[in-house]
């Protein structure tokens, strides 16, 4: 080959790679807010929408970016060889050559397919996507069977590693809280204003099963057409939003809105004398899943205009209830409405140092206990797939729902209930001993019933 025309294929190939690298480099780096204030700035319709279809795919097009580039990289290593070779008069590459060739191709392809993309990325990476945004589309249309098999590989070892499927989501929580940290150095936002949209950002990992109002609390109406119960019903209650149920609480056949009465009451129906049926005024029911996040349920009811959900458990029946102010205390702590009381100041956790001890609300999930136990004395409740709960701990625990002032002890630590109804327990006390018990040596690891010594349990 004349050495003239290897050298211009050489050269070619590594601006190439280092174009494609460049774009590679960016696509993974880049500030989803940054590019789309950019697209707005430039006010170009056609590269806005290029724009918009690149966000949607990011990683499948710095993926079809890739494989281009890697092609002309083996390209320059191979053109370098041929380029040495002849320019010393050889028709093919011998071992020398070729070793040479793959030398100084290394190095090129090291400065130009990863040093300069990295240094586009760092300092000009959105601009170099808007300004490429053309060819980057017109890649990732090209490279489509190419596409499908890095999706397949990429779904097998995601399955193998047991991970969940990502989504665009992680790489914006990541920039939003690192803009946030930003803004509080730079004095832009004090700390409480930080901690808020942190919890903002982070609550997509929380599920409704633990913020929701669990069904032994729920305030609920029985399905009626006695005008005065339900009056009688809206004092007692004293919420403007009310769910209504046939026969028991697992059958929630609507949700009964105070406004919706009142619109009945001053209505043609009602001044012409037609009898009043709960069933025609209530609005139907939202049903969501334990396990569905807040950040899912909060986009659900305000694309549905909804302000409560009925909570299901696994076999269809009712767990609980949860509302639009239940996602948002989650964020900034209780409110309080004009209707209610102003709630007593008590810590779902409240940890004790000094007095080695821990006062515990029945609700609080046994994972967030742990954690707040390890921390502060090295020490934790038993774990059993039977609760995720300290009330479901203590009444699994026990076999039974304890008496106020009983005593037991489990694994190090001695439980005291502190509140208790008929039905559950509300509150419990933790105190760890000097000495942890010593656990039965046994070749099967035992239950959490197990672990508690009846022979210490006492009732107060």
């Amino acid at each position: 080959m004349n050495p003239t025309l290897a050298l211009a294929l050489l050269v070619v190939c590594l601006l190439l790679a280092a174009i494609l690298g460049a774009l590679v480099q960016s696509l993974r780096d880049l500030s989803r807010s940054k590019l789309e204030d950019l697209a707005a700035q430039r006010n170009r319709a056609r590269v806005a929408r290029r724009i918009d279809l690149i966000l949607d795919d990011v990683e499948g097009h710095a993926s079809a970016m890739a494989l281009p580039r890697v092609l002309f990289q083996l390209s320059a290593v191979v053109l370098a060889a041929v380029w040495i070779a002849s320019t010393r008069g050889l028709d093919h590459p011998a071992w020398p050559d070729f070793g040479l060739g793959v030398l100084v191709a290394s190095v090129l392809v090291w400065l130009f397919g990863a040093v300069l993309p990295q240094a586009v990325a760092r300092h000009a990476g959105e601009e170099t996507v808007y300004a490429w945004s053309r060819p980057v589309r017109g890649v990732y249309l090209a490279m489509f069977p190419a596409r499908a098999v890095v999706r397949f590989f990429d779904e097998v070892v995601r399955r193998l590693a047991g991970r969940t499927e990502a989504d665009h989501s992680d790489s914006l929580e990541h920039e939003i809280l690192s803009v946030v940290e930003e803004a509080q150095q730079s004095g832009a936002v004090d700390q409480s204003e930080r901690e808020m949209i942190q919890a903002v950002v982070r609550f997509r990992d929380t599920t409704v099963g633990q913020i929701m109002t669990p069904r032994t609390e729920i305030e609920a109406l029985e399905l009626t057409n006695n005008l005065g119960e339900v009056t009688a019903a809206i004092r007692r209650i004293g919420h403007s939003r009310i769910p209504v149920f046939e026969n028991d609480l697992d059958h929630i056949v609507g949700i009964f809105y105070v406004k919706d009465l009142m619109r009945w009451m001053s209505g043609e129906t009602a001044r012409a004398g037609k009898t009043f049926e709960l069933r025609e005024i209530l609005r139907p029911p939202v049903f969501v899943p334990e396990t569905k996040t807040i950040r899912e349920l909060l986009r659900e009811l305000l694309q549905k205009r909804v302000h409560i959900a009925v909570v299901a458990d696994e076999f269809g029946g009712t767990a609980g209830l949860v509302t639009v102010e239940d996602i948002m205390e989650e964020l900034v702590g209780d409110i309080t409405d004009e209707y209610e009381q102003p709630p007593e100041s008590q810590e779902e956790i409240l940890v004790k140092p000094e007095e080695r001890a821990a006062e515990l609300d029945g609700r609080a999930y046994i994972d967030s206990v742990n954690d707040r136990l390890r921390s502060a004395f090295g020490v934790q409740i038993p774990e059993s797939e039977d609760y995720d709960t300290v009330a479901g701990f203590v009444v699994v625990t026990l076999g039974r729902i304890p008496a106020v002032g009983e005593t037991f002890v489990a694994e190090g630590v001695r439980v005291t209930v502190l509140a208790a109804e008929p039905r559950r327990v509300k509150r419990v006390r933790v105190e760890v001993l000097a000495e942890r018990p010593i656990e039965p040596e046994e070749p099967e690891q035992p239950s959490a019933a197990a672990a508690v010594d009846p022979h210490r349990a006492e009732a107060g």
